[in-house]
């Protein structure tokens, strides 16, 4: 795999960086960055006019085409900026559509997302439980008038602003996915009653596209990360160098230095673990393996550097006003989103029964 980043996404990641800084909040303003900001509209639609939410469908479902790995540039300028958008939300909920979806409902919702007059987000979790695909205690059964679906699910992030809702419920037949328009939540949570739904899929063909949706997702987020993680390394090396204690800059002293340089290598480790894992979401079949590989070693990258950053900047990087704090609860956020490193281990752990063995001494 070649990990050289080409012309169309440094400039794709330009254009991202000056959108943001026009148009952006960072988190530092809007407020915490451990919770999401209301939707903003100006930045999305500005988004929108540079093509991001259209780069993942193909041109006959009104997309541009492109690649992950052309999106995770746009996804790193969102996390080096502390800027939260559903940009992970609608590419996850937007992969479900595309791969169930009837060719006529895919290019009416997708063409809707890539022109900004819909915004479509995933409602896969469900309150007091950890999050796993497969869903619990949200039914849908079939009647007469079509499908309907009953129970909670919460958090979804952006629902309020919402307008199409990919979610899962337990059928007859196990895990379905379904299309539910104008949810109207006012919270971000989401109170089903009967709520009628379109049937995307179900059963094992769900529980698929469910695996691939996140794992392409997921590669998203930890560009997010990476963004974020480059930032908070830039910060604390900067502040090493100008910040004096004795007469010194604190970067004259080497046990410090040392731990910028613990900072740096893992956030290495984690760029070539985000560019695979990037590559990985193209292929098809999707590498979901590939994916949960990135974000563990991610997620382990992201507490160090977060960590390392609050730390070497002393009392000033627990302070609201700092930006360093802000990265840091970020990637904390990122790290429990759709999983954790606990989660992904078990199921890299549990596939290790399918490797084919090796006889070493045959």
């Amino acid at each position: 795999m070649d990990f050289t980043t080409t012309d169309e996404q440094r400039a794709l990641a330009d254009a991202t960086r000056g959108v943001l800084s026009r148009h952006g909040s960072p988190a530092a303003e809007s407020g915490s960055s451990a919770q999401p900001p209301a939707h903003d509209t100006a930045l999305w639609q500005a988004l929108v006019e540079l093509g991001i939410p259209a780069m993942p469908w193909s041109e006959e479902d009104g997309g541009v085409g492109a690649g992950i790995t052309d999106l995770a540039a746009a996804a790193t300028e969102l996390g080096r900026g502390r800027i939260q958008a559903p940009l992970a939300e609608t590419v996850l909920a937007g992969t479900l559509v595309a791969r169930l979806a009837p060719a006529e409902l895919r290019q009416q919702v997708l063409g809707a997302v890539s022109e900004g007059e819909a915004l479509l987000v995933p409602a896969l979790d469900e309150p007091m439980r950890t999050f796993d695909p497969t869903p619990h205690d949200v039914r849908a059964e079939e009647g007469a008038d079509g499908w309907q679906v009953t129970g909670v699910k919460a958090p979804v992030r952006y629902a309020p602003a919402a307008t199409h809702v990919v979610l899962t419920a337990r059928t007859a037949s196990g895990t379905g996915v379904f299309l539910l328009t104008d949810p109207g939540a006012t919270a971000e949570r989401l109170d089903l009653d009967g709520a009628s739904v379109t049937l995307l899929a179900e059963g094992e063909a769900a529980e698929e596209a469910l695996r691939d949706a996140l794992a392409v997702a997921g590669a998203l987020l930890c560009a997010e990360a990476l963004g974020a993680m480059e930032e908070a390394l830039r910060m604390t090396t900067d502040y090493l160098r100008t910040r004096k204690q004795f007469g010194v800059p604190l970067a004259a002293f080497q046990a410090l230095t040392h731990r910028a340089a613990d900072m740096y290598a893992q956030l290495e480790l984690a760029r070539s673990a985000t560019l695979f894992a990037a590559m990985s979401a193209e292929e098809s079949p999707v590498d979901v393996d590939a994916v949960l590989r990135a974000r563990v070693v991610v997620d382990k990258a992201a507490r160090l550097i977060g960590q390392e950053a609050i730390q070497l900047h002393g009392g000033i990087g627990v302070t609201a006003e700092y930006p360093v704090g802000h990265l840091s609860a970020r990637l904390t956020m990122i790290s429990r989103t759709w999983g954790s490193t606990r989660s992904h281990l078990a199921t890299l752990g549990s596939r290790v029964a399918e490797h084919r063995s090796v006889d070493v001494l045959g």
